[in-house]
């Protein structure tokens, strides 16, 4: 391989990950923000989702799932991705692993949920850009609790 070649290359590589990195953001923020369309629009129509605690779905249960449980509601989310580890492989595939920061709060009831995980995420590369093929939320850490009376309860979970 030519220098001009290997530069290309690597320079290719790093489009693909800055693309997947702002693929991921993008698909996180459009679930706080409670956008369906543009959750839509991250994934591949195929796209088989494990999302534990949740369950397993494909995209349009994801979709019904999400828009049943948060659309319409005053349920707020913040999500945090960090610690991303991207590899691209050749043909229009990528994976990543992800750690995730989750904090969930339901101000009908006072109840709040706070979790962390692991994402493990499979790409392709379509002729729209990037989207998830796969994606795997494992759970690391769990804590439940309610906001009540000016007082905090939480019950840390393991999962």
């Amino acid at each position: 391989m030519t220098e001009a070649a290997s530069l290309e290359a690597r320079i290719a590589r790093l489009e693909a990950e800055s693309e997947i990195r702002k693929l991921k953001a993008r698909y996180l923020n459009a679930c706080d923000m409670k956008d369906v369309k543009v959750i839509r629009a991250c994934f591949h129509p195929d796209a088989e989702l494990d999302y534990a605690p949740m369950g397993k779905f494909g995209l349009d249960q994801l979709i019904a799932v999400f828009t049943q449980i948060a659309v319409g509601s005053p349920i707020e989310d913040s999500h945090q991705i960090h610690n991303g580890e991207i590899e691209i492989f050749d043909g229009g595939r990528a994976a990543a692993r992800w750690s995730l920061s989750f904090t969930t709060y339901d101000p009908r009831s006072g109840s709040f949920r706070m979790m962390s995980g692991i994402y493990e995420d499979e790409y392709t590369k379509t002729g729209e850009g990037w989207r998830i093929m796969s994606s795997r939320h494992t759970p690391r850490l769990i804590v439940d609790g309610t906001l009540q009376d000016g007082a905090m309860q939480i019950t840390p979970m393991m999962p």
